[in-house]
């Protein structure tokens, strides 16, 4: 099982292969497959960054060790989910000038701005993230490229479905109970002992 760390060299590596590959025609002003799957993967990768920032906001300041694994993993999937999109459009061999799509990785300004529930607001800034990815893969898929659909359908689609459906399990969790407080802890316990304590990867 490769590390994080390892899966982002891999990935840079992949990048600056894709860097010299030249285009063969001119993009039209049509948004083409290889512009979905760029913006696509860099959705990825800021997804990653931005659960770090999740991470670090429930787990260092809040103390709660089960949240901060959960968005440890999701920020591990972020890296690998760019990484298989990555040698996909190099093995494809897409005409591409640009593995990250211009606009860059974004940080989520809602992030460092989390309502007084820091958990629940934690929770909707995930689903967030997790909702434009699937608009965008949605978006990638309906171009109607049999190759890219079948990648979609088969390594990216189901995931993020899932990852919406389990988010939004949570979120509901949270808001329908009388007695927050005690249903964070509980969650964060569940959480804990499903992933364990991821900080640990970290830092060891």
């Amino acid at each position: 099982m490769l590390t994080t760390m390892q899966l982002t060299f891999a990935l840079m590596c992949i990048v600056a292969s894709l860097s010299v590959v030249q285009s063969s025609t001119e993009k039209s002003g049509h948004k083409t497959k290889e512009d979905c799957l760029e913006e696509l993967l860099t959705k990825e990768l800021s997804n990653s960054y931005n659960y770090l920032q999740l991470s670090s906001k429930v787990g260092t300041t809040q103390g709660f060790a089960g949240f901060s694994s959960l968005y440890l993993k999701l920020s591990d999937d972020g890296v690998s989910k760019a990484h298989d999109l990555a040698k996909f459009l190099v093995l494809r061999q897409f005409d591409s000038l640009d593995l990250i799509d211009k606009s860059g990785i974004e940080i989520h300004s809602g992030i460092h701005n989390l309502a007084n529930d820091i958990v629940f607001g934690s929770l909707e800034q995930a689903k967030l993230q997790n909702d434009q990815t699937l608009e965008k893969v949605h978006a990638c898929h309906k171009l109607g490229d049999a190759n890219v659909q079948d990648y979609l359908e088969s390594n990216v689609l189901d995931y993020h479905i899932e990852i919406d459906k389990f988010l939004q399990d949570l979120k509901e969790r949270l808001a329908s109970t009388t007695d927050k407080e005690l249903t964070k802890y509980m969650v964060d316990e569940e959480l804990l002992n499903t992933y364990g304590d991821y900080r640990k990867e970290v830092f060891s």
